[in-house]
């Protein structure tokens, strides 16, 4: 006998990743240029939403907001000087999928694939006043997942406790193996 079944699954659509560059300006405390930059490290980062932006030519966009903190550590003269900036940001990725199949209840999901790290620093006289310009690498991720329909063909349908062997226990009674205990 044969039948055709619906099975209703989670799948996911696709999976993408990409790198970004962002140049972050800080300005120098007392609005004076420095003399050394002594280290920068890069804190706090998160995914702060992500959703879909729209169907394009073989895949989805998807909208990655985010955040991270850059901390600075310079020397001003004679002196040493800290100071942190908060910097948001908010990236298109794009997923490949399948165009085959139709999903339904779409969700998204997002994740930071290399936390961020500064590729380089500059010194400026800018609009703002003396500062320093910090260029960020990062590499976000996301997956499309929704709900689909599969069609399964099922062939030879038995119902498996009539074949099923029986097994003798040690004290005389038969065991059978799709019994639930």
């Amino acid at each position: 006998m044969e039948e055709i079944k619906k099975i209703i699954a989670k799948a996911a659509y696709g999976q993408g990743t990409k790198s970004f560059s962002k140049d972050i300006h800080i300005n120098t405390i007392e609005g004076k240029k420095p003399t050394e930059i002594l280290g920068i490290i890069i804190t706090d980062a998160e995914i702060l939403s992500c959703a879909l932006e729209g169907n394009i030519k073989n895949g989805k966009a998807v909208r990655i907001k985010g955040k991270f903190d850059v901390h600075l550590w310079y020397a001003l003269s004679e002196d040493t000087k800290v100071t942190k900036v908060s910097t948001k940001f908010s990236d298109i990725l794009i997923v490949s999928g399948q165009e085959a199949e139709k999903y339904n209840n779409e969700e998204v999901r997002a994740w930071i694939q290399k936390t961020p790290q500064y590729s380089g620093t500059s010194m400026i006289d800018g609009p703002e006043g003396p500062g320093v310009t910090v260029t960020v690498l990062y590499e976000l991720g996301a997956e499309i997942l929704g709900q689909t329909t599969l069609s399964v063909k099922v062939i030879n349908t038995v119902d498996a406790s009539e074949d099923a062997p029986e097994v003798l226990m040690d004290n005389g009674e038969i065991l059978d193996e799709y019994e639930d205990d």
